[in-house]
């Protein structure tokens, strides 16, 4: 019915142009409006980590809480380098402080840019003042920086009008005035006669509230600007004149070399605003949290401004300005792997169309599947459009793989359409009209539909797996994959058939004429396919061995290696990592416990208590292993360069924290509430410790979180801990990505596996099938083991996609093999037959696919790079498993398919006129009849001739056959054989001559069974084989008494010849026996046979004695174990002398198949007597149902016993029959 309604349906291909073209255009407008700004035309790609945030859980929404009361955590840190490596000095601070303001003017989002000239003394005159202010005229704290260009400006000026300096003296005099009462009023304030007590106070209370104001709020803006006229005209007045510009640089260097090697080794500045060696000097930008920082916008302004101030003519010789922080390294990825779509997804479609075009040989037959691939492309992105989402670092990898998927299923219909096409021209004699295009159109529908649709089903099973991640990236890779792979499947099935229709597809070559060198390598790999199918077998088993030994060295860590070493990115962040501290963050976040009415005086905040600063000091030693603590140490890629917390704020203002008292720490925290830094949400409820750190991925940073949440309860019991941030969150949902991709994946297996089972109807061969996947998957995940590769986020989506591609290749070559296998029925054969067909859409599809997927290696992100490569070899061992491995399974187990077993109309009715189906299911007796081959005959057909050596057994399931002898060119018909007989078993099981010959009566469909369906029965489905066989031995001992009836029915015995006659037999059974009974009943085992009589009854018969109690049924059978058993008949002249009587002697463990001769009636021909002490064990046929049922593999090999005894004994009758 399925495959009808695509068959019909493409009898429209017009009206399926116009619907998919209709639909396409409203998908473009979806996908158009939808992913791609209006503006520039680029494709919007969510870089952020909150796709890879889990949505529903509470880290997600402390994470939005914490960004909301401490802003967002994201900065960019940019850095100043003295490449020469000297402390830097004047003109260093200079642009240091006109960057600053720049930034500060230009960049959107800022909420607090910090660098070194904004942290305030603690103490002093100038306390509150930044460190580079001293005290000047009039008890005014001046900036140095502010000082001396003041004093540059009025060198420049000395040569204005006199008009204007007489102007500016009356100003100058004015300001004067002012400018010494404002100076007496602030030197009253801060009176040099204070004592270090009132110092104290002051840096907790007065300084504190106005270091802090000045230094984050506005100090960069007022304190190193000059911008009013007046106080240029008042530093002019001032300043001495005659001095040369020369001796004014001179004298702010030495100040300012003076004061930044005094700061080297300052807490406040050391890693955050300045290095070590006091070579590199930084900022630090903060944004607000709904700003974007990681736009094209803002990173355009801020590299402007950097590249502006390189420019310094001064220090440009020695400058160096970098930058670095997660906006910087999120916009560099997007606009990365933006240029990737835009450059190497059309190189990689245009290499799939070369390779293409050299498979099919057309330029119209290439645009079949590249118009399949992109409209399934368009299709998914207009649905990703229409639904409103955005495309993420992770939904990228939908694109490659709806190619990857695509490509193969498209360029697999074609090579079936063009095999059909040679077939129905083979087919045809030369006055034959050629096959039409619907015609071959449906051939070919009805070939691919169900192996097409049931490989998208697994494919989408194992992207539908994805969605149970809670990762909301995850989740729409799963949900799209699925998407795009339903929609290529759909227009495999429809857009494809219809193009046809006006496009020509050149004829395939046939592969048996072997005239070119793909045929011929097809045909070598056949060959040694042949020879060696199980010695490949065992390679590739070792193979997977070692790549699973290679997996225990798997490691999931997100690095954040992603660029290149020679990139500037690389190069900016190596170096403010190693002069300053890691940009790298994590929040801590610590809460206070309620009290029964739920709220909390500040005064008995646990957060504002000195318990808490001194918990945090501890933290902060432990960190950074102060007390012999090596944990940290431990943790491989991690190095904690700041912490920032109230402990060195309060410590440097207070200068120590010796005998802290509650009220102190209270009175901090409302002075930085107001204008300082903030540790304290607004609500007081909530206090924020940062870390600031290197890592290279995120297994460090999951480490260091591991670590905390142990350690950081002992140091601070008092208080709820928790921890946040963008790195954090973004770690643990990589790292979740990758090990849910892994799970997935196993998920997946499972899943396919399942299908595969149903598909095959046996889970053995569903594992079967599956394993050449296992194999793929394993050698992927081994040599990333070997090789020291982690797994990341875009590694782990390979695996889905060589699923995806391997279950494809699988499905595709058993379909077509189980189409030769019932025309040869060899399954062997069938498999050799079967590889040159499929190896061709293989080859050409993985070739296409891997150079498609290799150009990723030209990207400049480390994972594109790993991503194309890996897939590309992936893709390559699926190819060689694919080409020699599933061949030689299948030669060695063969397999049947869902779709057959559909297609037979079996019921009870059926199956109970059919003698090889007796005591089975309507399932086991499709099972049974799926493993061997259905045969057509036509009336009059011959089917075998007498003299034939057989080798095979037939079933009647529709018609008739007619058993006939023909001598001297005179035909004498035997018996006419109908629906439900079997015949030809002894063929089958002795391979014997053809005692008559077979010919259709009527057209008939038989089923032929050989070894080659025997074996795997019983490998696979035993328990049906033991039935099997069963109906088989009845039917052979029915036939062995029918035929010794006959013998024993002759009337003209020559009583003189009956001793020579009977001496003849036993020579007879000599020459005819295959095997002696013995030796079957010792291969059996000792267990085996010890089972075998539990399921029998046991009979002993002393010497002279019948057998008269033991009853005798259809379907039982009789063994001697021990002793000798005569059966006679009673027809013969003398038969109560068993001296001269027709008899038959069993001993030696042999199956008395005589025995059904022996009837307790008075029709029976025969008796049986013990000629010695004798042992015998009854089988009964509702025994042997048992025995199948709990033991079916000893069950068939004991009933395929049965039988072999049963035929030799059948043969030698035959023989006994024509001999009399």
């Amino acid at each position: 019915m399925f495959v009808r309604f695509f068959t019909q349906l493409n009898q429209y291909p017009k009206l399926i142009l116009l619907v998919i073209l209709a639909l396409s255009a409203f998908f473009f407008v979806q996908a158009r409006d939808g992913l791609f700004d209006p503006v520039s035309g680029s494709l919007r790609i969510n870089s952020t980590v909150e796709p890879f945030i889990e949505r529903d859980s509470g880290a997600y929404q402390q994470f939005l809480d914490a960004r909301e009361a401490f802003g967002s955590e994201e900065v960019v840190v940019i850095a100043l380098h003295n490449t020469e490596k000297e402390p830097v000095g004047l003109d260093y601070l200079l642009t240091l402080s006109h960057l600053k303001a720049d930034i500060e003017t230009n960049v959107p989002g800022i909420s607090k840019v910090l660098s070194m000239l904004d942290i305030p003394q603690a103490s002093g005159k100038c306390a509150g003042k930044s460190y580079f202010h001293q005290m000047g005229i009039g008890s005014v704290c001046l900036s140095v920086l502010e000082k001396y260009e003041h004093q540059i400006s009025c060198l420049n000026s000395s040569s204005a009008d006199k008009s204007s300096s007489a102007e500016s003296d009356d100003n100058l005099e004015e300001s004067l005035e002012e400018s010494l009462e404002e100076g007496l009023e602030d030197e009253l304030e801060d009176s040099p006669e204070q004592n270090l007590e009132e110092s104290l106070e002051d840096s907790l209370d007065e300084n504190l509230e106005e270091s802090l104001d000045e230094d984050i709020a506005d100090s960069g803006n007022s304190e190193t600007e000059v911008d009013a006229e007046e106080d240029t005209s008042l530093d002019c007045a001032l300043e001495k004149t005659d001095s040369s510009p020369q001796n004014i640089h001179a004298d702010a260097e030495a100040t300012i070399r003076k004061t930044v090697s005094s700061l080297k080794n300052h807490p406040l500045f050391q890693g955050d605003v300045l290095s070590k060696d006091a070579s590199t000097a930084a900022l630090i930008i903060t944004f607000n949290p709904e700003s974007k920082p990681e736009s094209a916008e803002t990173q355009q302004i801020i590299k402007q401004l950097l590249v502006k101030h390189q420019q310094n003519p001064k220090i440009a010789d020695t400058l160096r300005i970098a930058y670095a922080g997660q906006p910087r390294q999120i916009n560099k990825a997007s606009r990365l792997i933006r240029q990737d779509m835009q450059l190497i997804l059309p190189m990689s479609l245009l290499l799939i169309v070369i390779v293409l075009l050299i498979a099919f040989r057309s330029i119209k037959a290439v645009f079949v599947p590249l118009s399949v691939v992109l409209f399934g492309i368009l299709w998914t992105a207009g649905i990703i459009g229409w639904i409103g989402d955005e495309l993420n670092l992770v939904t990228m990898a939908c694109a490659p793989i709806i190619v990857c998927v695509g490509s193969a299923y498209v360029i697999k219909f074609l090579n079936q359409y063009q095999t059909e096409a040679l077939e129905m021209k083979q087919e045809r004699s030369a006055a034959d009209p050629p096959a039409s295009i619907p015609q071959i159109i449906s051939a070919t529908l009805n070939s691919v539909t169900v192996p097409v649709t049931v490989t998208a089903i697994t494919t989408v099973a194992g992207f539908i797996a994805l969605m149970v991640s809670p990762i909301p990236a995850v989740q729409q890779l799963g949900l799209y994959s699925s998407v795009g792979i339903i929609s290529i499947n759909l227009f495999t099935l429809t857009l494809a058939p219809a193009l046809l229709h006006y496009i020509y597809m050149p004829d395939l070559a046939p592969t048996e004429e072997g005239s070119s060198l793909l045929n011929r390598f097809f045909l070598l790999i056949t060959e040694w396919l042949r020879l060696h199918s199980k010695r490949l077998i065992w390679i590739w088993l070792i193979i997977a061995g070692f790549a699973a030994f290679g997996m225990l060295g798997l490691s999931i860590n997100s690095s954040t290696k992603t660029f290149p070493a020679e990139s500037q990115l690389v190069k900016d962040l190596k170096l403010i990592e190693n002069e300053l501290s890691g940009t790298d963050t994590l929040r801590l976040l610590f809460k206070a416990e309620t009290d029964s009415e739920g709220q909390q005086s500040s005064a008995k905040n646990p957060l504002k208590t000195a318990k808490t600063i001194y918990g945090l000091k501890e933290l902060q030693d432990w960190l950074f292993q102060v007390n012999g603590a090596t944990e940290i140490d431990n943790i491989k890629g991690l190095r904690i360069d700041k912490l920032h917390s109230p402990v060195d704020v309060l410590s440097h203002y207070r200068l120590g924290l010796d005998k802290l008292s509650d009220e102190e720490v209270v009175q901090f925290f409302e002075k930085t509430s107001e204008n300082g830094p903030r540790f304290l949400s607004t609500a007081e409820d909530v206090l924020q410790v940062t870390i600031r750190m290197r890592s290279n991925g995120s297994t460090a940073f999951l480490a260091l979180r591991d670590l905390l949440l142990l350690k950081v309860p002992e140091l601070l019991p008092h208080l709820k801990f928790s921890y946040t941030g963008g790195g954090v969150l973004s770690s643990e949902s990589a790292n979740n990505i990758a090990q849910g991709q892994i799970n997935s994946v196993f998920l997946a297996l499972i899943i396919v596996f399942v299908i595969l089972s149903l598909l095959f109807l046996s889970w053995k061969m569903g594992v079967i099938a599956l394993f050449p996947n296992v194999i793929t998957i394993l050698i992927f995940f081994g040599s990333l083991g070997w090789l020291d590769i982690p797994i990341g986020v875009t590694i782990s989506v390979i695996a889905a996609i060589a699923l995806g591609i391997g279950v494809d290749d699988t499905i595709h070559f058993l379909s077509h093999y189980n189409e030769n296998a019932n025309k040869l029925r060899n399954k062997r054969e069938a498999s050799l037959k079967t590889l040159p067909i499929v190896a061709r859409p293989m080859l050409f599809s993985t070739i296409a696919l891997s150079a498609g997927f290799i150009l990723f290696a030209q990207s400049e992100m480390e994972s594109q790079v790993l991503f194309g490569t890996f897939t590309a070899f992936t893709l390559l061992v699926c190819l060689a498993i694919d080409m020699t491995f599933l061949p030689s399974v299948v030669m060695e187990t063969g397999l049947i398919t869902v779709w057959d077993y559909v297609g037979l109309k079996f019921d009870e009715e059926f199956i109970g006129g059919i003698d090889l189906f007796q005591n089975m299911t309507v399932r086991e007796a499709k099972i049974a009849s799926l493993m061997a081959y259905p045969e057509d005959l036509k009336q009059g057909e011959l089917l075998f001739s007498e003299g034939d050596i057989g080798d095979e057994m037939y079933v009647i399931l529709e018609g008739s056959i007619s058993i006939f002898l023909e001598k001297n060119g005179k035909r004498t018909d035997l018996v006419r054989l109908e629906k439900g007989n079997t015949f030809g078993e002894m063929g089958l099981f002795r391979k014997a001559e053809r005692s008559a010959s077979a010919e259709a009566a009527e057209k008939t469909r038989l089923l032929v069974v050989n070894r080659d369906c025997l074996d795997p029965l019983k490998k696979r489905n035993p328990k049906i084989a033991a039935k099997l066989f069963l109906n088989l031995a009845n039917r052979l001992q029915s036939s062995l008494k029918d035929t010794d009836e006959r013998l024993l029915a002759q009337k003209d015995f020559n009583l003189t010849s009956l001793e020579a006659k009977l001496n003849n037999d036993e020579k007879l059974a000599e020459q005819e026996i295959s095997i002696k009974p013995e030796d079957l009943w010792e291969s059996l085992g000792a267990k085996w046979r010890h089972k075998l009589q539990s399921f029998s009854e046991t009979y002993k018969v002393a010497r002279g004695k019948r057998l008269s109690k033991i009853k005798n049924d259809k379907g039982d059978f009789l063994f001697i174990t021990s002793g000798t058993v005569e059966i006679a008949s009673i027809v013969s002249a003398k038969n109560d002398t068993f001296s001269v009587g027709y008899c038959w002697t069993r001993k030696d463990f042999d199956l008395i198949g005589e025995f059904s001769l022996c009837t307790p009636n008075e029709t029976a021909t025969a008796r049986a007597i013990a000629r010695q002490d004798s042992t015998l064990l009854q089988f009964t046929e509702t025994k042997l149902l048992a025995l199948a049922k709990h033991e079916p593999r000893l069950a068939a090999q004991f009933l395929e016993d049965v039988v072999c005894l049963l035929s030799d004994q059948l043969a030698i009758a035959d023989k006994r029959l024509q001999n009399h």
